[in-house]
């Protein structure tokens, strides 16, 4: 502690529109480490805490305080820090239980995670921790689930993933009694993605402009309240559709065969294209069963929540790297870590996503919007959006909509984070899982271990009746299997 102490320096990161895009949410993993052979000296708690610490050193921006005016900042203090939230427990539990029982989050009586889906002030000062630490131990020091969390205010999966490898490395360096650590630099000043975007932008997409540009009683609501409030009433929100969460496992062969079925006009569809079509499918299918199923009372007072929608009209939002895409940011030595994730809309109609299971053509189509809509994604079309959130507070109507629209899914693909390659000395994680309930109506492709390349994990967070609804759905069910 006193080393880092010495080291740090205060300093202030400006915020900009692109940190705001996701920060109504966090990124919580647990890491599943195992002991491979019975010894007392598995990830030791002094060293991991001593490592956790001056990795922390590389990214200060961890340890400050997040200010609401403006824009927003991050304001890191050497005299008054924003100390990260760490704490260790001992499970009753050894490992190899929970390995039997496949990582199930029921398996465990002491929950490795500390916080909910979104950021919140802490109940131990009232301020928003910009990193959470929970350090599991099983018994008799079979293994450690690793709970990390950081909000999406400070970095994106991108920088999740950097911190953890960076925290990784100077462990397994202390571990082995390597005197020198790798020197490592990262980029967090905002300026750096500012002065990577085109100089000329034409105008916002049409699909854009709709979550962008729609403005809302709540998204002003939402913009003025502070972080904590605005955390406390999305949380509270939150519970008026409790969520329920399940793992499922889609193999690639499964996906090939339906590659192999869709018509597509000669389009390459990608693995991503496919899952992000079959989820879709699976949730839209949910929909069209519930207006069928439905009064027309019950129906018209949920299609006004939604009026953001066109009647009959689902929305898949998939979250996008826009780092490989501009040229200046993905030629850099140094990596940004600020926010870089931008909302990609894909519009469909529920009627066509819920034939999709049974109409190849229909499948083929919504496959095709997916790959346009990816394809769209390039520098242009991301300085428009830039352009659009320096000039307003419109990242909160996008989250006034994505809170209130039902008609939808949130989909992210997580298997680029590289977060098995988190070695703390005694091997790769054996699992990496999420929240055991996330926000609603969201799905995210899981880090994928490169021991298992034959497939994806697929988690779902869905309203309860949503989620019956995709345990029951033939398609999903023939082309996936069910985890926990």
């Amino acid at each position: 502690m006193e080393s880092f102490m010495k080291n740090i320096q205060s300093q202030t990161f400006a915020l900009n529109g692109w940190d705001f895009i996701c920060s109504f949410s966090n990124i919580p993993f647990t890491f599943f480490y195992k002991n491979p052979c019975p010894s007392d000296d598995f990830m030791p708690s002094e060293q991991l805490r001593n490592s956790f610490l001056r990795a922390l050193q590389d990214f200060p921006i961890l340890a400050g305080h997040l200010i609401a005016q403006g824009r927003g900042y991050i304001v890191v203090d050497k005299n008054n820090l924003n100390m990260p939230e760490y704490i260790e427990s001992q499970s009753p539990i050894s490992y190899e239980f929970v390995e039997k029982a496949k990582f199930n989050w029921d398996a465990m009586p002491i929950q490795p995670s500390t916080v909910s889906a979104v950021p919140t002030k802490s109940i131990t000062d009232g301020k928003i921790k910009l990193i959470n630490v929970h350090v599991v131990r099983f018994r008799n020091n079979s293994g450690i689930a690793l709970f990390v969390n950081m909000p999406h205010y400070v970095v994106d999966g991108i920088g999740y993933s950097a911190f953890m490898k960076r925290w990784a490395e100077v462990n397994k360096c202390m571990q082995d009694g390597h005197a020198q650590l790798p020197h490592r630099e990262y980029a967090f000043d905002r300026a750096v993605q500012t002065s990577a975007m085109p100089e000329i932008t034409p105008p916002l997409s049409t699909s854009c402009s709709r979550i962008y540009k729609t403005k809302t009683l709540l998204g002003y609501i939402l913009s003025w309240l502070s972080p904590e409030t605005r955390g406390t009433l999305l949380v509270e929100g939150n519970k008026l559709f409790s969520a329920s969460g399940h793992i499922f496992y889609v193999s690639k062969n499964a996906i090939d065969k339906i590659r192999q079925q869709v018509t597509c006009d000669g389009q390459r569809l990608s693995d991503n294209d496919i899952l992000t079509t079959m989820i879709s499918h699976t949730v839209a299918k949910g929909f069209y069963d519930e207006q069928e199923n439905a009064g027309i009372f019950k129906s018209t007072t949920r299609s006004l929540m939604s009026s953001f929608l066109r009647p009959g009209e689902f929305i898949s939002l998939m979250t996008m790297d826009i780092r490989p895409r501009l040229k200046k940011l993905s030629q850099r030595s140094t990596q940004y870590l600020g926010g870089c994730i931008t909302g990609l809309p894909v519009f469909n109609t529920i009627n066509r996503l819920a034939q999709a299971g049974t109409n190849p053509a229909a499948f083929g189509t919504s496959c095709l919007l997916v790959r346009k809509a990816v394809n769209n994604l390039d520098e242009k079309y991301i300085g428009a959006v830039d352009k659009t959130l320096r000039g307003s507070n419109c990242y909160a109507h996008s989250l006034a909509l994505a809170v209130t629209t039902r008609e939808k899914i949130i989909v992210t693909n997580q298997t680029r984070f590289g977060l098995y390659d988190c070695d703390f000395g005694a091997g790769a994680p054996k699992w990496i899982g999420p929240l055991p309930n996330f926000v609603t109506n969201y799905s995210s492709i899981l880090p994928t271990n490169p021991l298992d390349n034959q497939g994806y994990y697929v988690y779902m967070s869905l309203e309860k009746d949503l989620m019956s609804s995709v345990l029951q759905n033939e398609f999903w069910s023939t082309h996936s299997s069910f985890v926990f």
